[in-house]
């Protein structure tokens, strides 16, 4: 049997799913629901181009052709529950979300029978995968959004890597898409770059995936509920009398407190220190100081820097000591805050203000 250069990347694409799949499977952390959607998506990936190529090799069967386009209504899924799973603190597998798997299985039991989807009805497959793509990417944007107003810190919450997995998937859906319906996309020897996306979306998902923290700081049900409530409740200009009761309460709180220097800071944290629940703390801080909660925290560290590095501990004294010490855990957040409200870099404002 003759082994073609195109064929080789799927090879790869294969040992390479099935590899990474039993190493989530086997992991014992704290992230097995994650892990297990993961899995799931790379044994599917695993699972069609195990078909493709016995069909390059004229190896497949009737129902094994008539599943090549079937997996695709897995994936879509996969990837949306894998997504929510990494936002949320207790995310649960529950049945409800095998729902969204009911047009998989009707079309895996529908080429069971013999009937092949792909030729007349394959544009569904496309709508499919850009809808979960599309509600993956909103869940995210709106996560960020949430983790805004009620974390003070993005180190271990953000999931800017988790966009650009995504996005890497949409590439090579979009490719997958011109490649049918347009012009080839194979590149020299006839490797596909479709295969190459897919291979670099494996490895991406994949390091990105175990490196993710085991305790993971993501979002509770009241967290999104205080983001829901703060767009859909107009906020008032003016505070009445028990507002203006509570701000001065906040004010004076931060003022003699460093609790803003725990770098996990919440606000539910900072709502039980000072017996204001979530949603009307989160409410204040927006509507009468302008601010989310993220940006309410991170300006008091900021001056608190300033003043640290105005008169340091001791001469040794570095600027990263002053950073960790304040409550940033990122040295690039931290210079890119420091000089929006300063106009200076740690260092300069070091420089010019140090007292003698």
């Amino acid at each position: 049997m003759t082994i073609y250069i195109a064929d080789i990347i799927p090879f790869i694409i294969i040992l390479q799913s099935i590899f990474f799949a039993l190493v989530l499977l086997t992991d014992k952390g704290s992230k097995k629901v994650s892990n297990s959607y993961l899995a799931s998506f790379l044994i599917m990936l695993a699972l069609q181009f195990t078909v493709m190529l016995n069909d390059t090799y004229g190896t497949a069967n009737i129902f094994l052709s008539a599943t090549l386009c079937v997996y695709g209504f897995a994936y879509g899924p996969l990837l949306y529950l894998y997504s929510r799973s990494l936002m949320y603190r207790k995310f649960r597998f529950s049945f409800l979300q095998l729902a969204h798997f009911i047009p998989f299985v009707i079309l895996l039991l529908t080429a069971a029978l013999g009937y092949s989807f792909c030729g007349r009805f394959g544009f569904l497959l496309y709508v499919s995968l850009l809808t979960y793509s599309t509600l993956a990417i909103l869940k995210v944007v709106t996560y960020r959004k949430i983790v805004k107003e009620t974390q003070s810190s993005l180190s271990r919450t953000d999931l800017v890597w988790l966009q650009w997995t995504i996005i890497i998937f949409c590439v090579a859906l979009l490719l997958d898409m011109v490649d049918q319906l347009f012009w080839s996309t194979d590149l020299i020897a006839g490797v596909s770059s479709i295969h190459i996306m897919i291979l670099l979306l494996i490895n991406w998902m994949f390091y990105k995936g175990l490196k993710q923290p085991q305790i993971f700081l993501g979002i509770t049900a009241l967290d999104e509920a205080v983001f829901m409530e703060k767009i859909k409740a107009p906020l008032k200009t003016t505070p009445d009398t028990s507002e203006k009761q509570d701000l001065e309460h906040i004010q004076g709180f931060m003022r003699n407190s460093d609790l803003y220097t725990d770098p996990e800071l919440s606000l539910r944290q900072l709502s039980e220190q000072l017996q204001i629940p979530p949603r009307r703390l989160s409410y204040l801080i927006n509507a009468f100081l302008g601010q989310n909660f993220m940006g309410f925290i991170n300006n008091h560290r900021i001056e608190k820097a300033k003043s640290r590095l105005q008169h340091p501990k001791d001469k040794g004294e570095t600027i990263l000591e002053v950073m960790y010490e304040v409550g940033f855990n990122s040295k690039s957040s931290f210079n890119t805050l420091f000089k929006q409200k300063t106009g200076m870099t740690p260092s300069e404002y070091k420089k010019k203000n140090l007292s003698s």
